[in-house]
């Protein structure tokens, strides 16, 4: 088995409690590894040339054993960085602030979420708990942008800079899956309109916080996305739908080749460096 890449992209659930307009994740339940799968994925990880690990979902914090999963990747030495609606933030605050590397949060507007009407309230009291912590994870905001927020990207960045945010990561909108092509006509933006508006937030907020602009021809063919189940595959976006293809099991002996006939290894080491290449 070859070298994995050094940073991988793992949902961990597919569960989630909100069901946001723009998701990218698929629809329905899927079967998700016990901790002995996840136990015996690492170690390969930690024998493959794996750093660190991205924990997305769904939502990762849904799933009951979250805390066991962080111990065992603590344990192994193998980064992580948080991906999380902040929802349940306070369940799980003390091995988000001792043992994540990198939390992303999401703040959709300045006055509301697509989440539902307690989430904003929920991220910026988690925002707030972290303003006089001496020792805390990178903090990085991401901002979807869609026709609905687009006027709103200065009031986000005027509300983020009150608080301990290291990164302000703006995506460009991506059709990938039930939700968010459903919702392709309501919400996406031209190219145009998301470069001017994410340069003029740039231009404004870089004084505060580092502010990366997503592009999504950038991230395209891009990441190493394993599944709930172990089942790995490839974002591939031709700018009109972004379909996710298959590439394989995690455990698969030539799962490494079979990612390295798709991935755009440009594409991958951009995303992996302005996106996680940060220390506090």
């Amino acid at each position: 088995m070859g070298r994995f890449p050094e940073i991988v992209t793992f949902r961990l659930t597919s569960r989630c409690n909100n069901d946001c307009k723009y998701c990218y994740a698929p629809r329905g339940a899927m079967k998700e590894m016990r901790i002995a799968e996840l136990q015996r994925m690492f170690d390969l990880f930690c024998r493959s040339g794996v750093k660190a690990i991205v924990l997305t979902g769904g939502e990762p914090l849904v799933r009951q054993d979250f805390a066991a999963v962080i111990e065992e990747l603590d344990r192994r030495r193998i980064r992580t960085f948080l991906d999380t609606s902040g929802d349940f933030f306070s369940v799980h605050s003390e091995q988000i602030l001792n043992k994540v590397e990198v939390l992303g949060l999401p703040i959709d507007f300045p006055d509301k979420s697509y989440r539902n009407p307690d989430n904003l309230g929920k991220v910026l009291k988690a925002l707030e708990s972290l303003k006089k912590r001496k020792q805390r994870p990178v903090i990085r905001i991401g901002t979807v942008v869609t026709k609905d927020n687009i006027s709103e990207l200065e009031k986000i960045g005027a509300l983020i800079k009150e608080y301990p945010v290291d990164i302000w990561k703006i995506y460009e909108f991506v059709p990938q899956n039930a939700n968010a092509i459903e919702n392709k006509r309501l919400l996406e933006i031209s190219e145009r309109e998301f470069d001017e508006a994410s340069r003029k937030a740039k231009e404004k907020f870089s004084k505060y916080f580092d502010v990366v602009i997503s592009k999504r021809k950038d991230r395209t063919n891009a990441y190493f996305f394993v599944n709930p189940d172990g089942e790995v595959f490839m974002p591939v976006d031709d700018l009109d739908i972004c379909r996710e293809v298959r590439i394989g099991n995690v455990f698969e002996e030539d799962i490494v080749d079979k990612w390295e006939m798709l991935v755009s290894k440009d594409n991958y080491r951009e995303n992996a460096r302005v996106t996680f290449n940060y220390k506090q």
